[in-house]
C-alpha cells in the first residue's frame, strides 16, 4: 500500500517537472492516479492508516520561525541539520510528509496544481466512513489549538512586547483572553455530549472576536513600528504571532465550519503549506532571505526619513543642493590634500590605515555636522523613499505617476550634487596644493605620487571602475548602517535614557543635557553611517595588500580632488590626452558609485517590502517616455510644481 500511494506521488513530480503545462493538465493527471479501483482503495488505505496512527501538534503548531534563536543561531542550526539531518518522532506525521515529499523543491509543483484539482484528487478518493479516523483528527486538532493558544499567549506577553505596549500583560490583553476562551471552548468539546450546539457556536464566535483583537494588536505593533523601533527579536515575535493566529483560525474553521467546501479548501491549504515548511525547515537560502528581509526592512524604513530632505523638488531646492554640494566638496579637498601627506609619513600600514580611515571619518561627520552634501551619500538614503511610492501589492494605485515624478526628481538632485562636488573639489585642491607648496617649501605630492594619482583615474588601464564599485557597495552599507544606529536609538529610548542618566545629570545642567540627547537622536545615524564609511574607505586598500589583493576604493569628489593634487605637482604639465582620459575617468567613477550605490540600495528597499520586481519594467517604460518628452527636466526644475503623469511608451 504504501507503495502504491508513492508511486502516486512520483508520478505526480515527474509529470511536473517534464510537461510545461502541467497547470493545465493536473487535473488530468490526479485523476489518473486513481482510476483503478484496486490503486484508489490502496491509497485510500494508506492514507487512512497514516492519519490514524499519527499526531500532527507539532506539524500544526510548527513555524517557519524557529523560537529563541537569532540570526546566526538559525543558520547554525540550519547548517547543521543538514549535515547530520535530526531523528524524527516515529508517531509525528511531519515524518511522513519528510518521506512521502522528500524533495527540497516539492512544494513548488505542490502548489502550483490549483486547490480546487487537490480537491478533486482528495474527494475522489472514497474515504470510508470511518468514526474513529474522524475523533482522532478532531482530538489532534483540539490538542494543536490548544497548544498555539497557548504560544500565542506566551508570545503577547513577552518582556519585549509589553515594554513598548505597556499593560498587554495584565487580564485585559487579548492574547490571554484569546487562550482562556480556548480553554473553555476545549474543555467543554472533550465533553460533546454536554455541549448544546448553540452554545458551541456562541463560544467559537467569541474566540472568533478575540482572534481579531489580537491580529489587531499584532498589526499596531506593525504599523507603529517607526514610533518606538524595532528588533530583529521583536520581528520574529510579530511574524510567529502571526503565522500562529492564521494556523488558529484555519483550525477552528475546520472544526466548526458546516460548508463543506470550505473544509475541503482549509484542508488544502493546510497541505499546501505543510509541504512547503517541511521542505524548507533546513534550507539555509530560506531562513538566510527570510531574516535579511525582516533586518533590511527595519534597516531601510529610517533611512528613508532621511532621504526626503535629498530629493528637490522646486528650482529653491535644487539650487540649495548644490550650494550644499560645494561645500561638502570643498571639505573633501581639504581630506585629499591631508590623506596624500599622510602618505609621505610612510606609517606601517595598520597606522597607514588607522590615519586614513580618522581622516575620512572626521571630514564626513565636519560634512553632516554642517549639513552640506556629498552627493553618492544620496542613492542608500533615498532608496527606501523611492520603495515607499511603489504599488505596494495595490495599496498604491498612483505609483507609477509619484514614483516617476520621484525618480525624476532624484536623478536631477542627484546630477546637481555630483556636479557641486566635482567642481569645487578640483579647483580647492589645487589651490591648497599651490598654497602648501608656497607655505611649506615641498608638493603636496611630488612628481612620481601625482603621476600615480593621475594614473588611478585612467578607465581604460587601470581599476578605477571595479574600485568605484567597491565604493558603491560601501556608500550603501553606510546608509544601512545610518538607519540601524537610528532604530536601535528609538527602539531602546536612548534619549530618555540619557536624560536620566545618573552621572551625566550631576556633571552637565538640565538644559544642556536635553540638547545633548535631543542632538544625538536627530544625528546618531548620521554620525555612525559617516564614522563607518570613513573606516571602509580609510582600510580597503589596507586590507587588499595584506591579503595580496587588488582592493582599493575610487570615489568621484575624491578622484576629482586628487586630480587637482596632481595637476598642481605636475606644474600645469598635463598633456590634454590626460586631461580627457582623467575626466572621462572621473565621470566614470562617478556614475559607477551612483548606479552600484543605488541599485543595491533599491533593491534591499524593495526586497524589505515585498514589492514585485515586475513594477520595474513599467517603471523604466514610462521614465524613457517622460525622458523622452521631457529630457531637461532630468537635469534641471523646468517648472516650478512639475507633476509628471503616467505616460505610454
Amino acid at each position: 500500500m504504501i507503495d502504491t500511494l508513492y508511486n502516486t506521488i512520483g508520478t505526480l513530480r515527474y509529470h511536473a517537472h517534464q510537461d510545461k503545462n502541467h497547470l493545465e493538465n493536473s487535473l488530468r493527471l490526479l485523476k489518473e492516479t486513481s482510476v483503478s479501483p484496486a490503486a484508489r482503495r490502496q491509497v485510500t488505505g494508506t492514507l487512512t492508516s497514516l492519519l490514524l496512527n499519527h499526531k500532527f501538534v507539532a506539524l500544526f503548531a510548527a513555524s517557519d520561525i524557529p523560537p529563541d534563536r537569532g540570526l546566526f543561531g538559525i543558520l547554525k542550526a540550519a547548517a547543521a541539520y543538514k549535515l547530520v539531518p535530526p531523528v524524527q518522532e516515529p508517531d509525528e506525521f511531519s515524518g511522513v510528509l519528510g518521506r512521502y515529499f522528500s524533495r527540497k523543491d516539492d512544494y513548488v509543483w505542490v502548489n502550483s496544481i490549483p486547490d480546487r484539482e487537490w480537491i478533486d484528487f482528495f474527494r475522489s478518493l472514497d474515504w470510508e466512513d470511518n468514526p474513529g479516523l474522524r475523533r482522532h483528527l478532531r482530538k489532534e486538532m483540539l490538542n494543536s489549538v490548544q497548544v498555539l493558544a497557548q504560544k500565542v499567549a506566551s508570545l503577547g506577553i513577552d518582556k519585549e512586547v509589553v515594554s513598548k505596549i505597556p499593560r498587554w500583560d495584565d487580564l485585559d490583553s487579548p492574547f490571554l483572553g484569546l487562550n482562556r476562551e480556548v480553554m473553555l471552548y476545549i474543555e467543554k468539546s472533550l465533553k460533546s455530549y454536554e455541549y448544546l450546539p448553540d452554545d458551541r457556536e456562541s463560544d467559537y464566535r467569541h474566540i472568533l472576536v478575540m482572534l481579531r483583537q489580537c491580529e489587531n494588536q499584532t498589526d499596531f505593533l506593525h504599523k507603529h513600528k517607526n514610533d518606538f523601533g524595532i528588533s530583529l527579536r521583536m520581528t520574529y515575535i510579530i511574524r510567529q504571532l502571526e503565522q500562529y493566529l492564521g494556523r488558529l483560525d484555519q483550525l477552528l474553521h475546520l472544526l466548526e465550519s458546516r460548508d463543506t467546501s470550505e473544509k475541503w479548501h482549509i484542508i488544502v491549504r493546510l497541505f499546501k503549506e505543510m509541504v512547503f515548511l517541511e521542505n524548507t525547515r533546513y534550507s539555509i537560502r530560506r531562513h538566510l532571505s527570510s531574516n535579511m528581509h525582516m533586518l533590511t526592512y527595519k534597516i531601510v524604513e529610517n533611512t528613508s526619513k532621511t532621504g526626503q530632505y535629498y530629493i528637490a523638488a522646486d528650482r529653491k531646492a535644487y539650487w540649495n543642493l548644490f550650494g550644499k554640494a560645494l561645500g561638502g566638496g570643498a571639505i573633501v579637498a581639504v581630506l585629499c590634500c591631508n590623506k596624500t601627506r599622510i602618505y609621505f609619513n610612510h606609517f606601517p600600514i595598520f597606522w597607514e590605515a588607522f590615519f586614513y580611515s580618522l581622516n575620512y571619518a572626521i571630514g564626513f561627520m565636519l560634512i553632516h555636522v554642517l549639513h552640506f552634501t556629498l552627493a553618492t551619500k544620496q542613492p542608500a538614503l533615498t532608496a527606501s523613499t523611492i520603495a515607499s511610492t511603489l504599488s505596494n501589492n495595490g495599496q498604491n494605485p498612483n505609483w507609477l505617476s509619484d514614483t516617476t515624478r520621484l525618480l525624476t526628481r532624484l536623478i536631477r538632485s542627484q546630477f546637481i550634487s555630483l556636479a557641486g562636488n566635482a567642481l569645487i573639489a578640483f579647483p580647492v585642491a589645487y589651490l591648497l596644493a599651490r598654497l602648501y607648496h608656497l607655505v611649506s617649501g615641498q608638493p603636496v605630492a611630488d612628481f612620481t605620487k601625482s603621476h600615480h594619482l593621475i594614473s588611478e583615474l585612467n578607465p581604460w588601464q587601470s581599476l578605477a571602475i571595479p574600485h568605484a564599485a567597491i565604493a558603491g557597495v560601501y556608500l550603501m552599507v553606510s546608509g544601512l548602517i545610518s538607519g540601524y544606529y537610528e532604530n536601535n536609538w528609538i527602539y531602546y529610548n536612548l534619549t530618555e535614557r540619557i536624560r536620566q542618566h545618573p552621572v551625566l545629570r550631576k556633571v552637565l545642567s538640565p538644559g544642556t543635557l536635553d540638547r545633548l540627547a535631543g542632538y544625538l537622536e536627530r544625528n546618531i545615524g548620521g554620525l555612525a553611517g559617516n564614522t563607518s564609511l570613513g573606516i571602509f574607505l580609510g582600510s580597503t586598500a589596507a586590507v587588499g595588500l595584506t591579503l595580496g589583493l587588488p582592493l582599493d576604493i575610487r570615489h568621484i569628489t575624491f578622484a576629482s580632488g586628487n586630480f587637482g593634487i596632481a595637476v598642481a605637482g605636475l606644474n600645469n604639465h598635463v598633456s590634454p590626452g590626460l586631461w580627457i582620459d582623467s575626466i572621462l575617468g572621473i565621470a566614470a567613477i562617478g556614475i559607477t558609485n551612483v548606479f552600484v550605490s543605488f541599485g543595491l540600495s533599491i533593491l534591499f528597499a524593495l526586497n524589505s517590502r515585498n514589492t514585485a520586481l515586475s513594477e520595474a519594467g513599467s517603471l523604466f517604460r514610462n521614465l524613457a517616455w517622460h525622458f523622452f518628452h521631457k529630457p531637461l527636466s532630468f537635469f534641471f526644475p523646468i517648472e516650478k510644481n512639475e507633476k509628471p503623469e503616467a505616460g505610454r511608451l
